[in-house]
């Protein structure tokens, strides 16, 4: 099964790199990370990439050469990284603030998350069944002994966000700056392990109707899709009225 959301992950930091917001050299830490980040990020040539997975003791990443911290209390200094980037982490643990806290904190420069979008669609969907509270698939995957919550065996909520809340909790963070946030957003049906396992079943193989599906709801309804994505650019940030007039005086 592809990774949920991987387009808009790979295409974010393409974006990024094509505006010059990011350099093939720049520190990047890499959260949440498996075999998947591995190939995207090479597959974009970023070379200098530090690649940590959500808990000390979960074999979940499946790297031969990656870190294992506690996504709440990252081993690193301020500003030790010029990006921290995670694709569909933050829904993995127990206190998702908190660790969008830390690659906050850790990054010099922008914060890129892909995660699940909280939506009127995507509640009703929720509602009737048709996609998961709980993700029970990625446990599985994992053999029942990782995979969920903090990487435990346990099946995560599946914690979904949503621009207003996203705003809200950067403003939290760094009450003294305006810092600007770009969001992505699209539907992407058919890779997703919050998704049921009836759903699954029930697309699995007709790939062309998923394709009409998902190019249906981008075109009608492509802001509340279910694959959701930020860039916080800390880079751009400015003080806050306030501050500004505070320092001038």
């Amino acid at each position: 099964m592809a990774e949920a959301g991987s387009g808009t992950y790979a295409a974010i930091l393409s974006d990024l790199l094509e505006r010059g917001a990011i350099t093939p050299t720049d520190t990047i830490l890499v959260q949440f990370a498996g075999e998947f980040d591995e190939k995207i990020t090479a597959e974009l040539g970023l070379v200098n990439c530090t690649f940590s997975n959500l808990a000390p003791d979960s074999p979940s990443s499946r790297l031969a050469d990656g870190r294992h911290a506690d996504a709440h209390r990252m081993p690193y200094a301020d500003g030790s990284f010029d990006h921290v980037i995670g694709h569909a982490g933050l829904h993995h643990c127990s206190r998702p603030h908190q660790a969008l806290h830390e690659m906050y904190r850790i990054a010099r420069r922008t914060v890129v998350a892909v995660e699940n979008q909280d939506s009127p669609l995507m509640r009703a969907a929720c509602s009737l069944g048709l996609a998961g509270v709980y993700e029970h698939a990625a446990v599985a995957d994992g053999g029942g002994t990782t995979g969920g919550v903090d990487g435990t065996g346990v099946p995560n909520f599946v914690y979904r966000w949503t621009r207003h809340e996203v705003r809200k909790t950067v403003a939290t963070f760094d009450p003294g700056r305006a810092v600007p946030i770009e969001f992505h957003a699209r539907w992407l049906i058919g890779s997703d392990r919050a998704l049921t396992t009836s759903v699954r079943a029930a697309i699995g193989g007709r790939e062309r109707v998923i394709g009409m599906i998902n190019r249906g709801l981008n075109t009608v309804a492509r802001r509340q899709g279910n694959i959701f994505g930020f860039t916080i650019r800390k880079d751009l940030a400015s003080p806050q009225p306030w501050i500004a007039l505070e320092a001038a005086s």
